[in-house]
């Protein structure tokens, strides 16, 4: 059972006490995971399709439960999608746009949110449909999607369907797919007119899986994962990757090419890369369906009980987010106190291992973005190796999170890949440890 030290930071007390009330299975969880549109759905689609209810594992995404309410019932796709756009409220926000001259500036902003939850309902449709192996039906829901709810697909939209049609092998109805979806995805999408940055053999990414199709590297921290996330005169790692590779897939965009899922700047570890689209659609299935799994490295401030960790259920931008996480190594000094953990995200929100930790009182050493309140007195008194590792640039650009490992499937087989922690982040924690032990004696 997990215990609460007193001397533990007090969020990190409450949040270890209340798993030792309420242990592993979390039943609690699903009011903190679940949201409103999403409980709507759900009681909607069951009534309509007229089954009895259907209990909802607390750990279940939307997309899983959502194929087995389908499967072995003959329902028809148009009737899913107007499930969709009602619980969204896209007619009565459609309709209170239309039907006036000039929209208030609220209507379009109650347009703008019912669209977007239905896209997030469309898509986990598209996706429970893939599960069922139906590439049909989530041809048809991408389509009615866009004609009659008035959504545009993503890249997650067209993926989904198009790596459904790949696994059934229709592959040319997937090409001429992923063909349609390049010309819809570019469009309103600016040229992007940052000069092409030179790329030299030496800074050629270390490579640490490879097949025809797809490749997994090493992203070093300091390095953007692409151009788009902001200017510099330091190749990103798809700038990098493509010189390197000479070909990538396009579907998230020339900026983005072969980027399936992104790293933050100060983050390294282990990123994959899709060659083509093809390749690409799949690994966003895989992505979205939780069938990748990754374990991160990270240093974070804050007194931390050895048999700290668990699951934690915090919402990341609003949308629902779950880290497994468990204590590594403590480092206590006369006057600082600093942890290794390993974390398991579950969901793949941005930024959420930093907000994750930062929510049970343990920010990342050096992330200043997600300190608050109690947590910007930590290791105020840092000792001298923690702050030449932080030295090397702005405050906040620097902290010590790494993306040590990656699972995903790869022509039927489980796939991983290891990258062991950099030299900077090792040598920290030697250092680290050594005072440590030195404080001890």
């Amino acid at each position: 059972m997990l215990r609460a030290s007193s001397r533990a930071p007090p969020r990190l007390r409450a949040c270890v006490a209340t798993r030792a009330r309420h242990p592993p299975r979390l039943a609690r969880g699903r009011s903190a995971r679940a949201t409103t549109h999403e409980d709507v759905f759900v009681h909607a689609l069951v009534h309509a399709l007229g089954a009895p209810a259907l209990d909802r594992d607390d750990d279940e995404e939307l997309d899983a439960y959502v194929a087995r309410a389908l499967a072995g019932r003959a329902v028809d796709v148009s009737r899913v999608a107007r499930i969709v756009a009602e619980c969204a409220g896209l007619p009565e926000a459609t309709a209170a746009v239309a039907t006036v001259k000039t929209p208030t500036r609220e209507a379009r902003a109650e347009l703008a949110r019912a669209r977007g939850v239905a896209s997030a309902l469309f898509n986990a449709c598209v996706s429970a449909y893939n599960r069922l192996k139906d590439w049909e039906s989530c041809q048809t829901l991408v389509r009615l999607m866009e004609d009659d709810a008035g959504c545009a697909p993503d890249a997650v939209s067209f993926s989904l369907a198009a790596s459904a049609m790949a696994r059934a092998a229709r592959d040319g109805e997937a090409r001429a797919f992923l063909l349609a979806a390049e010309s819809v995805l570019k469009r309103g999408i600016r040229r992007n007119k940052k000069k092409k940055v030179r790329v030299d053999a030496d800074a050629w990414l270390k490579v640490l899986y490879e097949r025809d199709d797809v490749a997994a590297v090493h992203k070093p921290a300091g390095m953007l994962t692409h151009s788009s996330e902001g200017a510099g005169k330091s190749p990103s790692l798809s700038d990098v990757a493509l010189a390197q590779f000479g070909e990538l897939s396009d579907l998230n965009g020339s900026d983005k090419r072969g980027i399936v899922s992104r790293l933050d700047k100060p983050t390294s570890g282990v990123v994959i890369l899709a060659k083509n689209n093809k390749a690409h659609a799949e690994l966003v299935t895989q992505f979205y369906q939780r069938a990748v799994t990754k374990t991160y490295w990270a240093l974070v401030d804050g007194e931390v009980p050895l048999d700290a960790g668990g699951t934690i259920i915090e919402p990341v931008d609003g949308r629902p987010a779950k880290s497994d996480w468990e204590v590594v190594e403590t480092f206590v000094g006369d006057r600082w106190k600093y942890a290794l953990v390993r974390v398991n995200p579950r969901t793949g929100r941005k930024h959420q291992i930093r907000v994750h930790m930062a929510s049970v009182g343990c920010p990342l050493t050096g992330d200043t973005l997600y300190r608050r309140g109690r947590a910007k007195a930590l290791n105020v008194n840092a000792p001298k190796c923690v702050l030449d590792s932080l030295s090397g640039g702005k405050t906040g650009t620097t902290f010590f999170l790494h993306a040590g490992e990656t699972m995903f499937d790869v022509a039927g087989k489980r796939v991983r890949v290891n990258e062991p922690l950099p030299v900077e982040f090792s040598d920290l924690l030697d250092k680290l440890h050594a005072a440590s032990s030195k404080a001890s004696s």
